[in-house]
């Protein structure tokens, strides 16, 4: 019995794959024992739960996903992903990188989204692999037609986004916006919590309840897309945009940026 259809793509089947391309894409039908455990991952990867559910960690949160649901397993983190045993998932998904998930992700605000449920995306996943099926064609055809059903994709799911957002505890949205406006100082959770009559454990449940990370990690990728606004629009070096955003220093920026972005501040600046 089949497990996986596979499709595979070298970097050099795509005319800009620093920008935009696809490592895999494919299907993965029901059975028990499926798992994947990817450390820090280098690759954004893109599912739809056709049938089935499974259990997700993104780092430290974890979810269960259910027919109908997409999920965004973003680079620069820990993924470790399971299909339930008695109900095992059955999927179709999409594994990509490049510059231009990132800033699709950041214009469409889904960086801090992981899973949307009951989206109606089946249809732009199947477009997707049948456009790769084509072993036909040219690398540009290749990549112009993939970065277009990728962008088609994240279109379609701020409807599940926008749906979500009205959810979200007033205590919530008042804690991201002091985080916000305070990204040039270092802020403590417990500070925050004091400010929403919250203590630091129960704004902790609700970061993770409703945008799948702690507060502290939230704070820090706030942070991130800061300093790749001003790595882009300025010509602060990276020491000075480290000072100016409260980190302890160049090095752990640099790191920490790395790690989240995927890419290194000054190749971020020249992309």
């Amino acid at each position: 019995m089949m497990k996986e259809y596979l499709l595979s793509f070298l970097p050099t089947q795509f005319t800009t794959p620093d920008i935009f391309r696809v490592e895999l894409a494919g299907i993965t039908f029901p059975y028990a024992s499926y798992q994947v455990n990817r450390p820090q991952s280098q690759i954004y990867c893109f599912e739809y739960v056709i049938s089935g559910q499974g259990t997700i960690i993104i780092d430290q949160m974890q979810q269960t996903v259910h027919t109908g649901d997409c999920y965004l397993l973003p680079a620069g983190h820990d993924h470790h992903y399971w299909s339930d045993k008695k109900d095992p998932l059955h999927k179709i998904w999409i594994n990509v990188a490049g510059t231009l998930c990132a800033q699709l992700l950041q214009v469409y605000h889904l960086q801090q989204q992981f899973i949307f449920k009951q989206t109606d995306t089946f249809s732009l996943f199947n477009d997707l692999l049948q456009m790769l099926e084509q072993r036909n064609l040219s690398n540009q055809q290749r990549s112009n037609r993939s970065a277009l059903l990728f962008h088609q994709l994240l279109i379609a799911l701020q409807p599940a986004l926008q749906k979500q957002s009205v959810l979200l505890p007033e205590t919530l949205i008042k804690a991201q916006a002091i985080f916000d406006n305070h990204l040039n100082q270092a802020l403590s959770i417990q500070e925050v919590a004091n400010t929403v009559n919250l203590s630091a454990s129960q704004l902790t449940r609700q970061f993770k309840t409703y945008l799948n990370q702690t507060p502290y990690d939230y704070y820090l990728s706030q942070k991130i897309e800061l300093a790749k606004l001003l790595l882009r629009n300025t010509n602060l070096s990276s020491q000075s945009i480290a000072i100016q955003l409260n980190f302890a220093d160049e090095h752990y920026f640099s790191n920490l940026f790395k790690q989240k972005i995927g890419i290194a501040p000054s190749i971020w600046r020249k992309s």
